[in-house]
């Protein structure tokens, strides 16, 4: 693969507060960070999980005509009386999502034995060698007209570092190869961070 992911949670502190009840409606807000196309794409990502989870998912930028009638704007769509317009409207929820953090890393250098010597003796390391994004969720409810979570995810992709030919007085030469980008480690934070959420939530029990 040419890179290896990992991916780190930061989430408010006691977890989630509320149990998602499946079948409930969520209004998914259009990401903001990155392009409209960009979010359209994210956002088609994500609906099949959520829907797979239980709930019932639609996106705010093709219900904007039917927001707009009950005086709903994205710029204002997390205030209390948005969100009790959107209650009227029958979502339960609204998720809002954030892309940032984003770093682009090499994708491919080589280091001379000597410059590793020198980097060991100056405790230096190589720029970049870490493709990043973080992915944040912001959970509102509809019913309390508060934000009830959020959860940060940030997936880092670190190149692959290989000895190479070069050696001189003990030390190796070193060849990395990151063949990542960063839409897959904004893919990867999208997917793994809305599953984290969705299982802190208990999503989703069915309603009493």
């Amino acid at each position: 693969m040419g890179c290896i992911p990992s991916t780190r949670y930061i989430s408010s502190i006691g977890g989630c507060p509320v149990a998602l009840v499946s079948g409930e409606k969520v209004l998914m807000g259009e990401p903001v960070g990155v392009s409209a196309n960009q979010s359209y794409e994210l956002y088609q990502k994500l609906e099949p999980q959520v829907r797979e989870a239980g709930l019932q998912p639609a996106y705010a930028v093709e219900q904007d005509m039917y927001l707009r009638m009950y005086g709903i704007r994205p710029e204002v769509a997390t205030d209390p009386s948005s969100l009790a317009k959107m209650q009227q409207m029958g979502y339960a929820y609204y998720f809002e999502l954030t892309v940032g953090s984003l770093a682009e890393g090499m994708a491919y250098a080589s280091n001379t034995a000597d410059e590793i010597r020198q980097m060991k003796q100056y405790n230096s390391t190589q720029d970049r060698e870490e493709t990043k994004a973080t992915v944040r969720f912001k959970l509102y409810s509809t019913q309390t007209r508060k934000l009830v979570y959020t959860l940060s995810a940030t997936t880092e992709m670190t190149g692959i570092s290989l000895p190479n030919k070069d050696q001189e007085d003990g030390y190796r030469g070193r060849t990395t190869i990151n063949a990542s980008t960063v839409s897959m480690a904004v893919d990867k934070a999208l997917k793994k961070g809305a599953k984290r959420l969705l299982e802190n939530c208990n999503c989703c029990q069915d309603s009493p």
